[in-house]
């Protein structure tokens, strides 16, 4: 099969973390026989194995070192800053989602337009693992009798996740800025008769309020959005939720080299493409705290990848039963 122009950009990106030198080169890298040729070619080149030495001799463990220096993060903004904000994130997942909808989902060249047709089947199938992993969370925390419960998933995409939670819950109301996420989300329900869905294009203003709801779920979403912003989700999600219900939602808390100035992200033309954002921990704990709920659990996991750069914290939030 040949090896297609973004599949060689994404190796550039994710294997050696910088873009190609030249036009000329990606054209090179083309031309090998397969993917899986394509990545040994990177993964044994002289820079990614320099690199791979270097953090071995720096920083033995794969994780984010303890000792690290503080991302100078500004994550209060003003109405109009924010509204500046939602106008380029909807921007940038309008785009994605009108060309590599279900890429933009999973950053796995296999769901990439031209691959996605043979391995449709796995997409829609980590979705439903994704679910059965929710669903234990909850039976962990002594929340039970799904069936009888309302949902709301923020940033379900083209409702890989979505469909595992419909099978368990009452009602899901499943919220995405993108349109044509949406649009392959309704399309997939209907091939499933699932009628307890409701999806909600939040393009407007992804900060209005949610539906009122038992369970809150996000996860790979927070983190795409700029710090002002992730503070006004997790926000939001806490608010959404009835007395005694739980929320579920994955946020990167720290990533080494980052910081975060509103004035300049606002001013500056980006790519219309994911970007990798993240929220302190202390800020998200005084958001709990200030919303009158309880920290349950808080574990980090590997949504992002790049363990040696990032930190990932998977949260559950439980409201107070008044």
């Amino acid at each position: 099969m040949a090896i297609s122009k973004e599949e060689v950009l994404w190796c550039y990106r994710m294997i050696l973390g910088r873009e190609p030198e030249s036009e000329d080169i990606v054209n090179i890298h083309m031309q090998n026989k397969n993917i899986t040729i394509l990545r040994e070619v990177f993964f044994n080149c002289k820079e990614f194995t320099g690199k791979r030495l270097e953090l071995s001799a720096k920083q033995p463990s794969p994780f984010v070192p303890l000792g690290t220096l503080k991302n100078e993060i500004e994550y209060t903004a003003s109405s109009s800053q924010l509204a500046r904000c939602v106008v380029k994130i909807k921007e940038a997942w309008s785009h994605l989602g009108a060309t590599q909808p279900h890429f933009s989902v999973l950053t796995d060249t296999q769901f990439l337009p031209e691959n996605l047709d043979k391995n449709l089947d796995k997409f829609w199938a980590s979705g439903e693992t994704d679910a059965v992993e929710i669903e234990k969370m909850l039976v962990r925390h002594n929340f039970d009798s799904l069936s009888t419960k309302t949902c709301v998933e923020f940033g379900c995409g083209v409702g890989r996740v979505t469909m595992g939670l419909a099978r368990r819950f009452n009602q899901v109301d499943a919220y995405d800025i993108s349109q044509g996420h949406l649009f392959h989300a309704e399309q997939h329900s209907k091939e499933l008769k699932l009628s307890n869905c409701r999806f909600n294009l939040c393009s407007d203003n992804i900060l209005d309020p949610l539906k009122m709801c038992d369970f809150f779920y996000s996860k790979i979403v927070f983190q795409h959005n700029p710090p002002p912003v992730i503070y006004h989700l997790i926000r939001n999600a806490l608010r959404a939720l009835n007395p005694g219900g739980i929320a579920i939602f994955q946020v990167p808390t720290y990533i080494i080299g980052y910081h975060f100035s509103i004035n300049e992200w606002i001013t500056t033309d980006h790519k219309l493409d994911m970007q990798m954002h993240c929220l302190p921990q202390q800020v998200i704990f005084e958001i709990i705290m200030n919303e009158n709920c309880a920290l349950l659990e808080v574990r980090e996991d590997n949504s992002t990848g790049a363990l040696d750069r990032f930190v990932s914290n998977n949260f559950v939030v439980q409201r107070a039963i008044k």
